[in-house]
């Protein structure tokens, strides 16, 4: 069986009985994204904070089944390192996308992991935790692609329920994404 199938199944198995919270969830990390997007400058400082929180937020879900809402703003307490993660990605991001899109793109894949590692390794600092992404990315962007391609179906499915199905279907691909880097960093997920 594909490994990117197995990963996705996986990450089905582990939001199981967990979905009306991880919504919830969802959701709030949403609403404050949205509702910050209105203001560029607010939605750059809270782009990195929110991220790793949500990150940290699902890891914790998924991995204990503890469900803890003020895990989505963890990320304000290390503000400084998780600022400079977001400012950074989104830079890259950016520069890359304006160059043609497709350098958008490999810039997206290899600093993917930058908010999983944080979580992982509470004294890591934003700028290391990008540097290990993208050295843990070399010649894996194309299976996290392929991986990330198979959710558009879902994505569609999405747009017919007006943005709905968002809130079931971003935690299904942060799982997945998340089982994609364990199994990088630990072999397995």
């Amino acid at each position: 069986m594909n490994e990117n199938v197995m990963m996705m199944r996986r990450a089905k198995e582990q939001l199981a009985g967990k979905w009306v919270n991880i919504a919830i969830g969802t959701l709030i990390y949403v609403v404050i994204t949205a509702a910050a997007s209105y203001t560029y400058v607010l939605s750059l400082l809270i782009y990195g904070p929110l991220t790793f929180g949500y990150y940290l937020y699902l890891a914790c879900n998924i991995d204990t089944g503890v469900n803890n809402f003020n895990l989505l703003f963890k990320g304000f307490e290390r503000f400084t390192d998780t600022l400079v993660a977001g400012l950074l990605y989104f830079l890259a991001v950016s520069i890359g996308t304006c160059l043609l899109i497709v350098p958008g793109i490999i810039a997206a894949l290899g600093l993917s992991m930058t908010f999983f590692i944080m979580v992982d390794d509470p004294n890591i600092s934003g700028i290391d935790a990008l540097q290990r992404s993208w050295n843990m990315m070399q010649g894996q962007k194309w299976n996290l692609f392929c991986l990330w391609l198979r959710f558009i179906g879902w994505l569609l499915l999405c747009i017919l329920t007006c943005g709905i199905g968002t809130l079931f279907l971003e935690p299904y691909i942060v799982a997945a994404t998340q089982n994609f880097y364990r199994k990088l960093r630990y072999g397995t997920f």
